[in-house]
């Protein structure tokens, strides 16, 4: 009985580590992101998107959610209407957009749309302030100067 116990353990655990690193081998990643955005929900659903961006359009995007399905389809149809777009038309891309383009959503679950346009904004606002913070490099640090008094 102990013999039996133990090999369907061992089972089990192959099976989800083959689960596992099946999904980790699928899932797409885009290393070296120009941006990247995080948001938490309130109902504790967290979703991640990492993208590059090539003459100001995003060329590869990936994501990841913890959430529901409707969170994943929500996710998944924001990628899919980003990807191609320039940084304007990112911005057109509203909770009403993305919940239009999976068919619509159950009341209860609108939470879901709305997060993933606000997480296409935080992609937006990480890539511009990388952008800025690209320019101000280019200054040499004589040319900047700093105005708050001295401490003695």
């Amino acid at each position: 009985m102990w013999l039996n116990l133990l090999i369907a353990t061992g089972v089990l655990i192959g099976i989800v580590g083959l689960w596992f690193g099946i999904h980790w081998w699928l899932s797409p990643n885009v290393d070296d992101p120009d941006a990247e955005a995080r948001v938490e929900g309130s109902c504790g659903d967290t979703m991640e998107m990492r993208v590059k961006f090539e003459k100001n359009r995003v060329a590869d995007i990936s994501y990841w959610t913890n959430g529901c399905t409707y969170m994943a389809n929500c996710l998944s149809a924001a990628t899919l209407l980003a990807k191609g777009k320039t940084v304007d038309e990112i911005l057109d891309i509203d909770a009403d957009v993305v919940q239009k383009s999976i068919g619509g959503l159950p009341k209860d679950y609108m939470h879901c749309a709305i997060q993933a346009a606000e997480l296409l904004r935080g992609v937006v606002d990480d890539y511009m302030m990388k952008q800025q913070r690209g320019k101000q490099s280019e200054y040499s640090t004589s040319q900047l100067t700093c105005n708050r008094p001295k401490i003695p």
